[in-house]
């Protein structure tokens, strides 16, 4: 007579199973997760080699020395506007940023999985997200230094309000860019407001020791009116090194990194009068934004700086530079967009930000 198993031992035999699936499962899936990552970190690396060998070769013949690349949708990189093909066994990546010091990578964020990179039609009409796409990508051509967007801000302080930005800037001025001395805030995709959108003092203590890094109106940019702009926008906004002149408080140029500042006197002048570059300790630290250049501001011919209040009336704006002659004063566009004057840090004036997509 043959004899089946009983009901508690089946039972028995399944919560036995049911404990070693508990036990093995999650090993089973460390393995393959560690086996993944050990996968991904391993053609990290093969990657960097492969980019720090493309530039080697390619500064043997043209004096190549990137601080900053994005990686594009194909692999290569997209540095300073022009594409560098970096060959690699294996897989590449699709997306991501490069920080690099002489050739060497420093950081890295680096993306195997995409999202496919939506067609560009004009900076009005597409959303941030695609314009950062882009912008990342490369693929830059339906937008134009000088288009407009409008973009709404949030917050008490803006209540919803609807303002113009432009862009001020598309390229990167190789040969200064790629120095350790140079501000990046004219650099690459710069957009900065068409008009003023607020009026701050810079300090109200009147004085500007520490320079634009240690001034009011610098931590009221940095976070009431960061934190006013669109989500989707701040996701794509850079980090920028940015250099500023100092006042006659100190004796060295002030550097901070930032993702939304100020311009300072070259980045909107060619030319400086005598004054302006005598007192600008940054005016060689940077270069004139290609929107002004297009308008040609230069020391004699200065209307296209003008910026408007939101009265829609021609007003002071300021800008991040401290005058070295003085212990208070810092830069301003005057109402006819010249750049002979400075106001006192407690003065109320015009506030018209910019920021860097990438």
């Amino acid at each position: 007579m043959k004899k089946g198993f009983t009901l508690i031992e089946l039972l028995a035999v399944i919560v036995i199973l049911a404990i070693i699936a508990l036990i093995s499962v999650p090993i089973v899936l460390d393995l393959i997760s560690d086996a993944k990552n050990e996968t991904s970190k391993r053609s990290i690396e093969l990657y960097e080699k492969a980019i720090e060998l493309a530039i080697a070769r390619k500064n043997l013949v043209s004096g190549f020395n990137p601080k900053t690349c994005t990686v594009k949708s194909n692999g290569n990189l997209n540095c300073y506007g022009e594409e560098l093909k970096v060959e690699v066994e294996g897989s590449k990546p699709c997306g991501g940023s490069i920080t690099l010091n002489n050739g060497i990578v420093k950081e890295e964020t680096i993306k195997f999985t995409c999202e496919p990179i939506p067609e560009a039609k004009s900076l009005s009409e597409d959303s941030w997200a695609t314009i950062i796409a882009n912008v990342r990508e490369g693929t830059t051509e339906k937008y134009n230094v000088g288009d407009e967007k409008e973009i709404t801000l949030k917050g008490e302080e803006f209540e919803g309000k609807s303002y113009t930005v432009r862009i001020a800037n598309k390229t990167d001025g190789k040969e200064g860019c790629e120095r350790d001395d140079f501000s990046e805030t004219a650099c690459g995709f710069v957009v900065e407001f068409v008009d003023i959108i607020t009026t701050y003092n810079m300090n109200s203590s009147d004085n500007n020791a520490g320079g634009w890094p240690k001034s009011e109106l610098y931590s009221y940019l940095t976070n009431t009116i960061y934190n006013a702009l669109p989500d989707e926008l701040k996701n794509g906004i850079k980090d920028t090194k940015i250099i500023s002149g100092h006042g006659q408080y100190d004796s060295n140029n002030l550097e901070s990194t930032d993702k939304i500042y100020l311009l300072s006197p070259h980045e909107v002048w060619e030319n400086g009068s005598s004054n302006q570059i005598n007192y600008d300790t940054a005016w060689d630290n940077t270069r004139q934004l290609d929107y002004y250049k297009g308008q040609n501001v230069t020391t004699d011919s200065y209307g296209g700086a003008i910026k408007k209040n939101t009265s829609n009336s021609a007003s002071p704006w300021w800008l991040r530079s401290a005058a070295s002659d003085a212990t208070s004063y810092f830069n301003i566009v005057n109402t006819t967009g010249s750049n002979y004057y400075t106001k006192s840090a407690d003065n109320t004036c015009g506030v018209a930000p910019t920021f860097r997509i990438g």
